[in-house]
């Protein structure tokens, strides 16, 4: 049996809460080590890059927080040094009413109070991972296995190496922690109840980053703004850089996710078409079309998630927020949040509840 790798917490999960928690456990002058399933850090929150500068071009996760409304983000962005810009929304919206009827314009208020992140939210993933100490991440590494003992908690992964420490937090989605991990003991039955019926935010989404030359829309007094009947893409917003630049739109594709995957590579297809028929056939074209579908990819989107509605999370029973295995183990992906569940304010939020539990479990 090999020797587990050693530290005071393992935290399984790369995505935010993940690494908001490692980062608290750091200052706090514990050893983490951060197991990633995924060859890249930043789960649900993934962007379109340069492949020249690696500089983040669009948002392919979550886009928006709302400051006004979010005080645990606007702590975060003051934390880490993060700039915000507003959501750009002058000028009228394109409604689409399908390849048979020109394209209407209309006036559609915006969301009360929604932001962007200068650099995305992979400004906040970069920000994190360059707080952690070198080897401290560990990206392409599946955890299996959670094992505890009166001597700690044991981690095997999937391909046999250990991970020895006093505590383990797992940030992933409830119900990928619950249907990839085995427990040894086994969970509480109650708690094993909450998490498979916790919904994963955006797992049966799909998105769309759409780049262009410039925002040629503005000139037109346009605000990028899109609603669809018939899709792909049901509703788009401008979504370029805070002065223009990088020019792009992005769009939530309509189609269920059976459709899309039999769709294929003619989605990127019908998408352009739709957008060359919503702003004229004298358009520019996409420089570069990314369609992101969350609903295929295993480590965000459990069966379930397919087959439920698409509601978002609301808060889930205390018991998520509390540790197990003799305080061993806590739960911290960002469904379990006491506020704003799914969300980035939720992964904050979940970080500094499990960070705090476990800080005073060790003081006292």
């Amino acid at each position: 049996m090999p020797t587990p790798d050693q530290t005071d917490v393992t935290i399984l999960g790369a995505g935010l809460s993940g690494l908001a928690t490692a980062v608290l456990l750091i200052e706090a002058g514990l050893s983490v080590r951060v197991l990633e399933a995924a060859e890249r850090p930043g789960g649900r929150i993934h962007s379109v890059f340069d492949p020249a500068t690696g500089t983040a071009l669009a948002d392919l996760g979550p886009t928006w927080v709302w400051t006004a409304y979010q005080p645990v983000v606007g702590r975060w962005l003051k934390k880490l040094d993060l700039m915000t810009f507003a959501q750009y929304e002058s000028g009228a919206a394109l409604l689409d009413h399908g390849p048979d009827r020109p394209p209407a314009t209309a006036f559609l208020p915006g969301q009360d109070g929604s932001v962007r992140l200068v650099g995305g939210p992979q400004a906040f993933i970069d920000a994190l991972v360059s707080r952690l100490p070198p080897d401290c991440l560990k990206t392409g590494c599946r955890a299996r296995a959670v094992e505890t003992s009166p001597d700690g908690v044991t981690v095997t992964a999937s391909d046999g190496r250990q991970f020895g420490s006093a505590r383990c937090v797992v940030a992933l989605p409830p119900r990928i922690a619950l249907q990839s991990l085995s427990f040894a003991p086994d969970l509480p039955a109650a708690l094993g109840t909450a998490l498979a019926a916790t919904p994963t935010w955006m797992a049966p989404h799909a998105k769309a980053a759409i780049l262009y030359e410039e925002p040629f829309w503005r000139a037109a007094g346009l605000s990028g703004r899109l609603a669809s009947q018939t899709g792909p893409i049901v509703e788009a917003h401008d979504h370029s850089g805070p002065n223009g630049w990088p020019a792009a739109l992005f769009g939530f594709i309509g189609w269920p996710h059976s459709v899309r995957r039999q769709a294929g590579a003619e989605l990127i297809q019908a998408v352009r078409a739709q957008l060359k028929r919503c702003f004229g056939p004298d358009s520019p074209d996409p420089v570069a079309v990314h369609i992101e579908d969350w609903a295929a990819n295993p480590l965000i989107a459990a069966p379930a998630d397919l087959t439920g509605p698409m509601a978002h999370p609301q808060v889930g029973p205390e018991m998520l927020r509390q540790p197990v295995a003799e305080n061993r183990i806590r739960f911290a992906g960002s469904e379990t949040a006491r506020r704003s569940p799914g969300l980035i304010e939720g992964a904050f939020d979940a970080a500094e509840h499990a960070a705090a539990g476990l800080l005073n479990e060790l003081k006292s």
